[in-house]
């Protein structure tokens, strides 16, 4: 096992389809995350809606990371060092309308899907988690 858990989190805008970006995130994450949506307000008064969920089963773990394109992989394999925290928890940002088409492109963008992976280690230490997860990574390339 490398992960705990997956979390996702998505902003849906007033003017896009909130079905539409829980499609999205059920692309990625699977057909058995189960979503909570908040709603909220924008700094102008717009509605947005929060919808977030988590998965912490091995196999649909394993199923996120096998479903990335070999490039995105190897854009996480060298970006390890600032994509993790002192909480071995590693972040990336999937493109929220690529997703939706079942196309997972990473994105630095605010249109997105973020992801938190809080990677397995023992003892909880960055340099650690850093390691397993480059092994973890480096093995579905091959």
């Amino acid at each position: 096992m490398t992960f705990h858990y997956i979390e996702f989190k998505a902003y849906c805008q007033a003017t896009e389809d909130p079905d539409k970006v829980i499609q999205a995130i059920v692309n990625i994450a699977g057909e058995n995350i189960e979503l909570e949506k908040e709603e909220t307000e924008g700094y102008y008064g717009n509605p947005i809606e929060i919808i977030e969920g988590k998965i912490s089963r091995n196999r649909e773990m394993d199923l996120v990371f096998s479903k990335l394109p070999a490039t995105v992989i190897q854009t996480l394999l060298n970006s390890l060092e600032r994509r993790m925290d002192k909480k071995c928890n590693f972040f990336f940002r999937l493109d929220k309308q690529q997703a939706y088409q079942e196309n997972f492109v990473l994105s630095d963008g605010s249109n997105t899907i973020k992801c938190r992976a809080r990677v397995e280690s023992y003892p909880a230490k960055r340099e650690k988690a850093i390691d397993h997860l480059e092994e973890y990574l480096k093995g579905i390339l091959d």
